[in-house]
Formats: C-alpha cells, sequence, structure tokens
C-alpha cells in the first residue's frame, strides 16, 4: 500500500469511494434516511477539485486502486477521512493517519482535530485522540451526532508558539530561596 498526495486523475476514485463507504460502512450507526442525506449521489468531479485546492488531501494506494482517502485543512483539522468498505479493518486508515500525523507535525501544530461521526469514534480512539465536546450537524435537515476529537502532543520547543494556540509548554519558575536571610 502506499500513501500519497491526491491527483487530479483520482478524483472519480474518491468520488465513488466517498458514496459507497457511506453507504455500506455506516448502515449499522445511521437510518437510511440519515444515510441518504449524508451521501444522496456520487458528487460531480468539480465538487472534488475545488476541495483539492482548499485541503492538503492524501490517498492510499493498492495495485493502483484508490481505498482511501483524508482531508487535512491548514489549521490541523481532518475533514474527510475514508476507507474503502472492502478495505476496513486492515490498516489503510491507521497508515493514513501516520501520515496525517507527519504532515501536521511537520507544521509544528500541537494537535489534530477532527468532527467524528458516530461510525468513525472507535477508531479516532484507537488512534489516540479523545473527545472534546458533542455536537449534532445538520445536514440536509437531518440531524447527525458527531463527536469533536482531538489528539495532543507535547512539542519539544519551549515557548514555541503555533497558530491559534497559546504557549504550548511554559518556562520552569525560577525559585526564590530565602535560606539564611
Amino acid at each position: 500500500m502506499l500513501i500519497r498526495h491526491v491527483k487530479r486523475a483520482d478524483i472519480p476514485s474518491i468520488s465513488r469511494l466517498y458514496f459507497e463507504t457511506v453507504r455500506r460502512v455506516n448502515t449499522h450507526t445511521y437510518t437510511a434516511e440519515k444515510i441518504l442525506a449524508w451521501a444522496p449521489r456520487i458528487y460531480r468531479d468539480t465538487f472534488w477539485q475545488q476541495r483539492l485546492h482548499r485541503y492538503t488531501v492524501f490517498v492510499a494506494e493498492k495495485e493502483g486502486i484508490i481505498i482511501g482517502f483524508t482531508e487535512l485543512a491548514r489549521s490541523g483539522e481532518i475533514d474527510c477521512f475514508y476507507v474503502h468498505h472492502a478495505y476496513q479493518h486492515q490498516g489503510v486508515g491507521s497508515a493514513l493517519m501516520a501520515r496525517i500525523e507527519q504532515e501536521v507535525r511537520s507544521r509544528r501544530h500541537p494537535r489534530l482535530l477532527a468532527n467524528v461521526s458516530v461510525t468513525a469514534e472507535p477508531f479516532f480512539h484507537r488512534m489516540g485522540f479523545a473527545v472534546v465536546r458533542r455536537q449534532i450537524k445538520i445536514q440536509r435537515n437531518r440531524a447527525f451526532k458527531q463527536a469533536v476529537m482531538e489528539k495532543r502532543w507535547r512539542t519539544r520547543h519551549r515557548g514555541v508558539r503555533t497558530a491559534n494556540t497559546r504557549l504550548t509548554q511554559r518556562a520552569p519558575q525560577a525559585r526564590v530561596s530565602h535560606q539564611g536571610s
């Protein structure tokens, strides 16, 4: 399996993978009505092309077939994260997550953030994410339960500021001793 940056030629495969994954993998946690609202059709290539300009997109490829993809915002937030229904529980998601984490760390962000579906929450827990809060997302007049999850790590440099964060670590406080005064 190869994890690589997306190419324009991957767009039809990504579009179909998204549609089929939502329609097949989420059936045990969402109603048919909600699944239809989530993925009502296979989106046109132009929809995905616009997303390629807003996100860093990685794909998992095996023997020339796209078997997973993920989108990462500049802020360190994961948007889409999908693994082909026939390749679930085979390490594809773990490989994509490792690549995303490498990318985010290279940008010196102290964390990864994601709005996670009920279906994906156990996977994100296994990857070291914790629930920050629960929320409801409305999509096509349907309410979807989600968990806002994050994975934090310590930075190696004291006092490094990153975008939209406070100091990641504080410098040690000087101790004042009044012995013998």
